[in-house]
């Protein structure tokens, strides 16, 4: 079945792209984050030793946050790029060009029309057509985009 361009949320599709770079942002974040794990796993045991066998509470928070974001927040980060990534393979290189400027580079509307050489109703049209490539190719997976681990039920 063809998505019409009436049934796409062309409003929450600009959201995801320009969520993008701060997705990436987090994930490298993250992952740095747990380059620490091992450093403060002995400082656990350091503190339980020289501590009276009382281990740090803080020192444990921070471990297992750290842990809950490898089995968590990680694998949802990693997941929704490689989905906006997957969405890129649907475009053109002067699309992914529009999209670059105007979403990874939050270029002023008037400064992407400028730089990408587009009437205002050219520019529209492109990213009317953009997006409804883009969304065609996700659809199908668009709750992982949405889903937000830390809304309360």
């Amino acid at each position: 079945m063809m998505q019409t361009a009436c049934n796409i949320p062309y409003e929450k599709a600009e959201v995801w792209l320009w969520s993008y770079t701060e997705w990436k942002a987090q994930l490298e974040y993250a992952q740095a984050e747990l380059a620490h794990i091992p450093g403060l796993t002995k400082a656990l045991h350091v503190v339980a030793i020289h501590g009276s066998g009382s281990k740090n509470e803080a020192l444990l928070r921070t471990v297992i946050h750290r842990l809950e974001i490898t089995e968590h927040e990680i694998p949802l980060l990693l997941s929704r790029i490689g989905l906006i990534d997957f969405a890129f393979s649907a475009l053109t290189p002067e699309e992914r060009k529009f999209v670059h400027l105007r979403y990874m580079d939050k270029l002023a509307l008037s400064a992407a029309m400028e730089r990408l050489g587009l009437s205002r109703r050219a520019f529209f049209y492109h990213r009317k057509r953009i997006l409804l490539k883009m969304y065609g190719k996700i659809r199908s997976r668009e709750a992982l985009l949405d889903y937000d681990p830390f809304e309360e039920n």
